[in-house]
């Protein structure tokens, strides 16, 4: 099993360095912003230690509502397979979700929370004599890659 991790670095981005995404494999660098001082975010309380957990800044809600636009996302996928014929029978395949995830967040005294989502992605194929014949049948696991995606929380919200 290939395990992807996706990479967003706060701190990357509040230095001015390029932002990495291993999973999609791009990089991109900030726009620069000319006269304007660098700023961190502080928090709105002063923090006297490091807290951690899905209650950091609401981080459970936050990825609740991450994990649902995934299952969107999955159905979405899963409708509009686009179908390869080949000798009286089609072939699809289309990326899935699971529903296992971990979600964890960390805030340091000084330092920008960061929250950390783990999650499954399992690209599937479906085949049969028709469209409607290869969704009836079970789909068979093609890949699975284990998802971390990093989060920094700033302006008031998890940002990604």
């Amino acid at each position: 099993m290939r395990t992807t991790v996706a990479v967003l670095a706060a701190s990357a981005t509040a230095l001015g360095l390029a932002a990495v995404s291993v999973a999609a494999g791009t990089t991109t660098a900030p726009a620069a912003k000319q006269g304007t001082p660098a700023t961190k975010a502080v928090p709105g309380a002063a923090l006297k230690e490091a807290i951690e957990g899905e209650d950091v800044r609401d981080f459970r809600s936050f990825c609740d509502s991450w994990m649902a636009k995934l299952r969107e996302r999955n159905a979405y996928n899963e409708a509009h397979i686009a179908w390869d014929a080949q000798d009286g029978h089609v072939t699809g395949e289309y990326v899935g979700y699971g529903a296992d995830r971990t979600c964890s967040a960390r805030e340091e005294p000084g330092q920008v929370p960061i929250g950390k989502i783990t999650y499954r992605e399992t690209r599937y194929r479906r085949q049969g004599t028709t469209p409607a014949a290869a969704m009836a049948g079970a789909g068979t696991i093609v890949e699975q890659t284990d998802v971390t995606e990093i989060f920094r929380f700033a302006k008031g919200r998890w940002q990604y």
